[in-house]
């Protein structure tokens, strides 16, 4: 953690700004080891790897933790991939160029993927993850200059009101208990004036109560009970079928061969051309607890709630980005 982080942090017992801060290990500009304390009340929270933690555990997002310790550079750029980059602007409809000098918040930072694109903007950006994949963001990313990283819970982050000149969160609020509110719990620390993007997954990727609707809801009723070593050895048994569905026309014989009732339960999967990205999207799809789907409509309403204007409907279902009035 760095000495410029606590200025934009309040207490979340008193709402007080100011703070006592202990080093019991410093490695550069990063205090590796120590603690934070409320200047008035006496909180305090603990440094430890270099993140400030503002959560006890990992609650309902173990899988997570487990995921990005396996998978830290799989999703990040490259020299022969800007894929993250071009993600991010699609999911957020954001110019790159304009984010330089912004102090930006990414809400579910995981490994850093989009910290790392943003940072590399010219933004300032605060990371915070209720996983353990802080560990490897800060790994990434966060020892950085004007890069943080922060273990923290969306309902209930430690952030002084209005400090944000940007805040984003892409595939991640919909992985809460509620994804409504987890939103409403961010706007308050949007700065007059500052934009704030979510991407979350579409309602209408297959109708409700349709086949592969209902398919996909019994499969995960049982791998989201699974010990996440045991349901990514799963994963990695269904690389034969990755192969094989790479045959031309092998899915047509597949369905002629099989009842249709067998062929209809075959879990769905991505068909990424890099089998490492295949292996983690169907963890990443079968594992979290939670998983609900939204429309345009109802994202609208949840910004209109907290009186955010200039709103737009993003190209990429389901998108939406608003302000904060002046």
């Amino acid at each position: 953690m760095k000495e410029s982080l606590p200025p934009l942090l309040r207490c979340r017992e008193c709402d007080a700004q100011q703070w006592k801060m202990r080093a019991d290990h410093r490695e550069g500009q990063e205090i590796i080891d120590g603690e934070l304390a409320c200047a008035n009340c006496g909180v305090a929270l603990p440094i430890q790897r270099g993140v400030l933690r503002t959560v006890a555990s990992d609650a309902y997002v173990g899988n997570f933790s487990f995921e990005w310790q396996l998978h830290k550079k799989t999703q990040f750029d490259s020299a022969s991939s800007d894929n993250s980059r071009r993600v991010f602007c699609e999911k957020t409809g954001l110019d790159l160029t304009q984010l330089a000098g912004q102090r930006v918040l990414d809400v579910g930072v995981g490994t850093g993927r989009f910290a790392d694109v943003v940072q590399r903007a010219g933004a300032e950006v605060i990371g915070v993850d209720l996983s353990f994949a802080v560990e490897t963001a800060m790994e990434n990313v966060g020892r950085r200059e004007h890069a943080h990283v922060v273990q923290g819970d969306a309902f209930d982050l430690p952030f002084a009101d209005e400090t944000f000149d940007l805040i984003y969160s892409i595939g991640v609020l919909h992985h809460t208990p509620d994804c409504k509110k987890a939103f409403q719990s961010l706007t308050r620390f949007l700065k007059p004036g500052g934009t704030i993007v979510i991407w979350v997954y579409d309602a209408h990727v297959w109708s409700p109560g349709s086949l592969k609707e209902t398919v996909n809801r019994l499969w995960r009723s049982v791998t989201t009970r699974l010990p996440s070593q045991l349901l990514y050895a799963l994963c990695l048994l269904e690389v034969p079928y990755y192969y094989l569905r790479k045959v031309p026309r092998f899915q047509n014989l597949l369905h002629l061969l099989l009842p249709g009732f067998v062929y209809h339960a075959i879990p769905e999967s991505n068909n990424h051309r890099n089998l490492r990205e295949h292996i983690l999207d169907t963890f990443d799809w079968y594992s979290p607890r939670y998983q609900s789907k939204h429309t345009y409509p109802e994202v609208f309403s949840w910004f209109e709630e907290c009186g955010l204007v200039e709103m737009r409907a993003l190209p990429f279902p389901v998108g939406v980005s608003g302000k904060k009035p002046l």
